[in-house]
């Protein structure tokens, strides 16, 4: 609806400017200019009060979106592999497909997985679902990896670590304190999907750090662990300079259910000026309840 009016403004516009300048006296002139004013008036209280809001249709409960986001990742870090494990990448991606049959490229994914399946391009090792290195000398070996020189050594530990589910929450945990700003990144991807509760505390340390990218992925692992501990942090984080960092910490706020969060929430639409993060905000609020919050967007200071 937004886009049709934005057209019809600026087709209207178009005419009425056109009319204006060849035939300022003829009689459509004046009824395209009133068109094209009430359309403008329109367009700019769409702008201001967010009338017409995209239709994302049937909102998903947050609990599953959270479970997209971990499928979705395991099965893209699956995929990069010489030999994927593909019944447990077709798996994943069936479910999310289940779950939203739009979301991202999944069903490309999904198609490109059983093709490869059917084809046999692939380890018979893993296609049992074994997945080899996960023994107690594996993980030793990893965690010996963690003081390589090689940040790019590091950083590929952080992938395999994954497997090894809870067991890698001290080792991720070690890598957020890492030098290298990429390991970091991975590190806290990897935490929120492996760490439950205990990565928590962690991640409110890493949504502090000075890299823009390490607070970014901390606050969108939150949204996977969030829970009452959070809220403090993440509050603070709505004051981030990075409107990424500011939209996930909405998002991570709507999906705690902790009742503490509308008000921020409601207090960041004040003042916020991104698009996408308002979006996030109003997400948030909605998924706490309040689903007919309108906020004007501020004004833009005009510089003296």
């Amino acid at each position: 609806m937004r886009k049709f009016i934005r057209f019809l403004f600026i087709l209207f516009a178009f005419l009425a400017l056109g009319a204006s300048i060849l035939n300022p006296l003829g009689s459509l002139t004046r009824p395209l200019q009133i068109v094209a004013l009430i359309l403008l008036v329109i367009f700019v209280l769409d702008t201001v009060f967010n009338i017409f809001r995209p239709n994302r249709g049937p909102r998903i409960p947050p609990s599953q979106v959270a479970e997209i986001e971990r499928l979705y990742f395991r099965s893209m870090r699956e995929l990069l592999n010489d030999g994927p494990n593909l019944i447990q990448v077709i798996s994943d991606l069936q479910r999310i497909v289940s779950i939203d049959g739009h979301y991202k490229n999944a069903r490309h994914y999904l198609n490109r997985a059983i093709a490869l399946q059917q084809r046999g391009e692939t380890d018979p090792s893993k296609q049992n679902g074994h997945r080899p290195g996960q023994s107690r000398l594996d993980f030793e070996m990893l965690q010996e990896q963690l003081v390589d020189p090689d940040p790019a050594i590091r950083k590929a530990v952080v992938m395999d670590l994954i497997q090894y589910g809870e067991r890698a929450v001290d080792p991720l945990i070690a890598l957020l304190m890492d030098e290298d700003n990429d390991v970091r990144v991975h590190a806290a991807t990897a935490l929120g999907w492996v760490g439950g509760k205990d990565a928590i505390q962690p991640l409110l340390v890493a949504l502090k750090d000075d890299e823009p990218y390490v607070r970014r992925y901390a606050a969108r692992a939150l949204c996977w662990v969030v829970n009452e501990e959070a809220m403090d942090g993440l509050i603070e984080a709505l004051n981030d300079s990075d409107h990424y960092v500011r939209r996930y910490a909405a998002r991570a706020m709507g999906w705690s259910q902790d009742m503490r969060a509308i008000r921020p929430l409601v207090e960041l639409l004040h003042i916020e000026q991104n698009n996408d993060v308002r979006e996030y905000a109003l997400t948030a609020l909605a998924d706490l309840g309040e689903r007919d919050v309108r906020v004007a967007r501020p004004m833009t200071a005009l510089p003296e």
